[in-house]
């Protein structure tokens, strides 16, 4: 009977370490996914999260000619740019050193999502209703507003100058749209066959600017920031239509797009996207 007692007394003992050690291991997990250097256990991921977690690389599409925001050495074929930034603080939240950049333009970076080539597009991507309709989009991470580009000499000061002018804007963008309704508010009547160029990149419309083939470049005033010299100036009397960025993902992917959702929040709280504008010489978010 003594030796039945003690067999039992030493089973339950076992029984009460080992649940006392299982809720040990809770105690020091995190489901945080903003917390620095945090990496959360596979059981916590979203199905379409723990894909990337496996495959050991994020694969981001970005601009490569957005000083500040996006751009790519053209020697060293290095990276740089606050959304460069965002990618790499994404990585680590998963516990990923390796990121995968593809470059994107307007015209792309839907396609690109669409055919699961990138995870997601960090490429001042403007959030509107009808983007929202074929992308998952992130609270913003960054507010701007379209502006002009112009010669010191254009003599262009308001709409009402661009009546005889051609303006050059990229490919799928939103500036066109824009710039069509602001001129119109202010009484100005401009069309896309008289008074638009389209061209696929940034550094063509400043080469077009440059050449005389375009009176002016038109897109948010922190892009055209990277395109400035002593020939041109960014137009203070011409700012319009907020334009915000957001993380792009495919509809299909909730699970990314919520974990997303809530790191953008928790850093825009916490101080850390200010950081890296701050960081990348980036004009604060405009205010309206």
């Amino acid at each position: 009977m003594k030796n039945w007692k003690k067999l039992l007394a030493a089973l339950l003992a076992g029984a009460m370490c080992f649940a006392f050690a299982a809720c040990g291991n809770d105690s020091g997990a995190t489901s945080d996914p903003g917390a620095q250097g945090s990496q959360t256990s596979a059981g916590d991921l979203p199905t379409d999260v723990q894909a990337i977690v496996d495959r050991g690389v994020l694969r981001v599409g970005v601009k490569t000619d957005v000083p500040g925001f996006g751009y790519q050495d053209v020697l060293t074929e290095e990276y740089s740019g606050m959304e460069i930034d965002l990618a790499h603080k994404i990585a680590e939240t998963l516990g990923l050193s390796d990121v995968e950049f593809t470059a994107v333009t307007a015209a792309t970076r839907g396609q690109l999502l669409d055919s699961g080539d990138i995870d997601m597009v960090i490429a001042t991507f403007t959030i509107n209703d009808e983007r929202k309709e074929s992308w998952n989009f992130t609270t913003p991470y960054y507010t701007d507003a379209v502006s002009l580009l112009v010669k010191k000499d254009s003599g262009i000061a308001d709409y009402a100058d661009l009546e005889d002018k051609v303006v050059g804007v990229s490919t799928g963008s939103t500036s066109m749209e824009a710039l069509i309704a602001a001129a119109e508010e202010a009484g100005v009547t401009l069309t896309p066959e008289a008074n638009f160029a389209e061209y696929a990149t940034y550094p063509e419309i400043k080469t077009a600017l440059d050449a005389g083939r375009v009176d002016a470049f038109c897109v948010d005033g922190s892009i055209l920031s990277g395109y400035l010299d002593d020939s041109v100036e960014i137009l203070d009397s011409i700012r319009f239509s907020p334009q915000e960025y957001g993380i792009a993902t495919a509809l299909s992917n909730t699970g990314l797009a919520e974990y997303l959702d809530d790191l953008i929040n928790t850093w825009l709280g916490d101080g850390t996207i200010d950081q890296m504008i701050s960081d990348n010489g980036v004009a604060a978010s405009f205010q309206g």
